[in-house]
């Protein structure tokens, strides 16, 4: 028992021995990208190891002779033997190289397309639930309702059946009697009018500052005061050029009030 100490005690002394004589290194890893992150560097002689930093850098303890083991995910692995002048130098500059990754290999097969789509599109089959939501006499393609949609949908649905098959709504008498109906009509305008003010103001808003001199501080208050004009539903959907003429217009009236 007491020999096994003394030897463990031996060898200790001498990878105690060992270590003091390694000195600490400073290295940086680059690629053609830049700087290398968190490549692992190991000292294969003395089986210590690190990580790079993000701007590249590591310290490492070497001595003569030791082999440093640079490996990443993405490079190549690269093996460099610490020489007396590296030691000397104390800094070390590894340049990795990038791995090229191939593709798996994927079968190629002819098709008619053209990339047209009008014609592309007449040879594509349809999907078995295309098939059958149109068998079935439904859209296949339903658009999704928004909320204020849904709950409008919902105040209009149930129903009971009368006189000759006539379906009245007993949910729509409620709604109507109640004015919920109304209420959730206006709430849709509302939010379609929020919709409409935004985009104006996003897509406009330069040539409102610039070409029209309203202050950046007024834009929104101008757009909003602008949308009760009657010309306003018709400008919006007339695109681009009626948008902008109308803009013009309310600029003037807008200056005017503002005087």
């Amino acid at each position: 028992m007491q020999k096994l100490v003394l030897n463990f005690i031996f060898i200790l002394s001498i990878s105690s021995a060992l270590n003091a004589q390694r000195i600490e290194i400073t290295g940086i890893l680059t690629d053609k990208l830049g700087k290398v992150a968190d490549a692992h560097i190991i000292n294969t002689t003395s089986k210590k190891g690190t990580f790079s930093a993000i701007n590249g850098e590591f310290n490492i303890k070497v001595q003569s002779n030791d082999v440093l083991e640079i490996s990443s995910v993405q490079h190549h692995i690269q093996k460099i033997t610490i020489t007396d002048s590296l030691i000397n130098n104390k800094n070390l500059e590894v340049f990795l190289y990038l791995r090229d990754y191939l593709l798996e290999e994927v079968e190629v097969k002819k098709t008619e397309l053209t990339g047209s789509l009008l014609s592309d599109s007449k040879s594509i089959g349809k999907s078995d639930r295309q098939e059958v939501m149109e068998n079935l006499g439904f859209n296949p393609f339903p658009k999704k309702l928004s909320k204020i949609d849904r709950e409008i949908k919902t105040a209009y649905a149930g129903g009971i059946q009368i006189g000759l098959g006539a379906m009245v709504s007993l949910d729509y008498i409620i709604n109507s009697m109640s004015g919920r109906i109304d209420m959730l009509e206006n709430q849709k305008k509302l939010l379609e009018n929020e919709k409409k003010l935004q985009y104006i103001e996003k897509t406009y808003r330069h040539f409102i500052t610039k070409s029209l001199k309203i202050d950046s501080l007024d834009v929104s208050r101008f757009i909003y005061i602008s949308h009760f004009d009657k010309k306003f539903k018709e400008s919006f959907n007339g695109g681009d050029v009626k948008i902008i003429s109308f803009l013009k217009e309310q600029a003037v009236l807008f200056k005017k009030d503002s005087l």
